[in-house]
């Protein structure tokens, strides 16, 4: 039987209800974490005609030639003996990163997403553009080090400042972001210079739409915020959210479609705001987005759907 191939840690619940799915269906499921290459794990491969063949070995051996599909879920960053200098492991980390990602990157069969593609889709300013171009509805933007465009752009209003990167690692290994805020043009000082920001028109909001995209099937689930941080940014307050799958407009679905076609992604978790004239404004995609959540408090089949996509059935 040909495996699946699930790249991701171990303390990964979306991945857990995938697994059981397929194993339920009777797949062949292989839980790979890149963090145990090179320590706990072993690459042999050799080229031949028809690419690389040969096995990685983990906890299992798999025949890297048989394998049906490949999840890039979250898998963690390459581990080196913790003895080592700091400059031997830094140089281990980048042949490993190139050799075992260079070597499952080759392989001809279904990837979601590859993380190449994956990682391209990932820059702010790459998305807007190519949703624009898409015909999705965007927020008039500006990304500036400059302090006079900044307050050109603002004006007399009051604009959303967002981050235009996945955040950093901070103290302990946590993630660290930059929190959406509103600004006005009084905000606008010399520290504009330090690095680039994005800065967007506020856009008023009946509800926002998370949007889950898995190869040619499309769910659109409504979240309402039910305090003030939330109406901002739902994820500050997600106890105050309530969910409920929602119909899509076929402009919208159209104008998807172009961007997930252009930016070679099978998967994406999208945020929409529905204004409350019924626009749909298009704020971002994540190649790599949570959404098992959205499947328990909506209802939503989207475990079944990534299950289906891995067995090649969509």
């Amino acid at each position: 039987m040909r495996p699946i191939l699930i790249l991701t840690g171990r303390n990964d619940l979306t991945a857990d209800a995938v697994v059981e799915e397929l194993v339920k269906r009777g797949e062949y499921v292989v839980r790979y974490d890149t963090a145990d290459f090179p320590t706990a794990s072993r690459l042999a491969v050799s080229l031949t005609g028809d690419g690389w063949t040969g096995t990685l070995t983990g906890s299992r051996a798999v025949p890297l030639e048989s394998v049906k599909s490949v999840w890039w879920r979250r898998p963690n960053e390459f581990r080196t003996p913790d003895d080592w200098p700091g400059h031997a492991q830094a140089l281990a980390v980048s042949e490993a990163r190139s050799g075992l990602l260079g070597v499952l990157g080759s392989l001809p069969v279904r990837w979601i997403n590859h993380p190449s593609r994956d990682a391209a889709a990932n820059y702010k300013p790459v998305q807007l553009a190519v949703a624009a171009r898409s015909g999705l509805d965007v927020p008039r933007s500006v990304i500036t080090s400059d302090p006079e465009h900044a307050r050109t752009f603002v004006g007399d209003d009051t604009v959303v400042y967002k981050g235009l990167g996945g955040g950093v690692l901070g103290p302990g290994g946590k993630r660290q972001f930059l929190p959406v805020a509103l600004v006005s043009a009084g905000d606008m000082d010399d520290g504009v210079t330090g690095t680039a920001h994005l800065f967007q028109e506020r856009v008023d909001k009946a509800y926002e739409v998370r949007l889950t995209v898995i190869g040619d099937r499309m769910f659109p689930v409504a979240i309402h915020a039910g305090s003030e941080a939330a109406q901002l940014d739902w994820r500050t307050d997600y106890q105050s959210l309530t969910y409920e799958p929602v119909g899509m407009p076929p402009e919208v679905e159209q104008g998807v479609r172009r961007l997930m076609d252009e930016l070679r992604l099978f998967f994406g978790a999208l945020d929409f705001a529905v204004t409350p004239d019924g626009r749909w404004v298009f704020f971002e995609v994540n190649p790599n987005g949570q959404w098992h959540w959205l499947a328990v408090k909506a209802g939503v089949p989207l475990v079944e759907a990534m299950a289906d996509a891995l067995q090649g059935e969509t």
